[in-house]
């Protein structure tokens, strides 16, 4: 079982001003370090929107990539894989990168014109760069007691994706992003640690699909990406209520949450919530 878990953002939206020699960029990539048996092991969540921008930030943090275990990827959106393939020759040797099958669908959005957003690579440049790809629609273990939520079952009547277009069959058509996936620790003696990028499918959708797979209910920790920023009020006010029947201690939103949802966690849950950015380090 996992007993400690370090989690350091590499890369986010914001960056603390007394982290002035950090670069703060719209994507984001975490550093998850797991402490199992006295040994730890460190997992790459997300690359960023660019391998520039990680690689300077993991050299001022002093983060050592050569020690990643394998590459989680969330979704196949540019912001969140763009540095995958220079991370990977930053590691100089074979590194699972481990994603859904459709991690590089063709991904666009049309405002406020036809933007190509999804992954600046294809997956053969993946390979060549030293990535040994697992492409899974179930959930995958990393290591005993830490695992992907495979695809995420919608749940939530409120929780919709809208905006994101993909090509299907040869026609221009919505994409669900059903390959919005997350990763979750459970930490000894206090529960589960979800760590989501996007988490287009929907927190609370993410946090259910968490318990199911995990076969745990105590929630300690939520972070990363909760995709409200564009929500509607009443999006955002069912979320925060049933995050608080989750009642987890922990609750770190970052990069696409959006400042009004953030400060609705934070009246909600008080000192338990804060926006979690570029330099910052959590141990749970």
């Amino acid at each position: 079982m996992v007993r400690r878990l370090r989690l350091t953002v590499l890369v986010e939206d914001s960056a603390s001003p007394a982290r002035r020699n950090l670069t703060a960029k719209h994507g984001l990539s975490i550093n998850a370090e797991a402490e199992a048996e006295g040994r730890w092991f460190s997992f790459l969540i997300d690359s960023g929107p660019s391998a520039d921008i990680v690689l300077r930030n993991v050299d001022a943090l002093d983060v050592d990539l050569t020690r990643v275990k394998a590459i989680f990827l969330s979704h196949g959106h540019h912001d969140h894989t763009g540095g995958a393939v220079g991370v990977l020759r930053c590691i100089k040797r074979k590194t699972p990168v481990i994603a859904h099958p459709g991690v590089f669908e063709p991904k666009f959005k049309v405002t406020p014109a036809l933007t190509y957003i999804g992954s600046p690579f294809k997956r053969t440049e993946v390979e060549e760069s030293g990535g040994l790809l697992l492409l899974s629609r179930s959930p995958v273990a990393l290591m005993k007691d830490v695992s992907t939520t495979g695809e995420v079952e919608r749940l939530t009547e409120y929780e919709k994706v809208t905006g994101f277009w993909t090509i299907a069959r040869e026609r221009f058509v919505e994409d669900i992003l059903i390959d919005d996936q997350s990763l979750v620790f459970k930490v000894e003696g206090k529960g589960l640690v979800i760590v989501s990028g996007c988490a287009h499918s929907g927190i609370v959708n993410t946090v259910m699909q968490s318990r199911k797979v995990m076969g745990a209910e105590k929630i300690y920790a939520v972070v990363g990406g909760f995709h409200l920023s564009d929500a509607t009020e009443e999006r955002i006010r069912r979320t925060v209520e049933d995050m608080l029947q989750f009642d987890p201690e922990v609750l770190r939103p970052c990069h696409c949450t959006g400042q009004k949802a953030i400060q609705e966690l934070r009246r909600a849950f008080g000192d338990r919530c804060d926006h979690f950015k570029t330099g910052d380090v959590i141990e749970l």
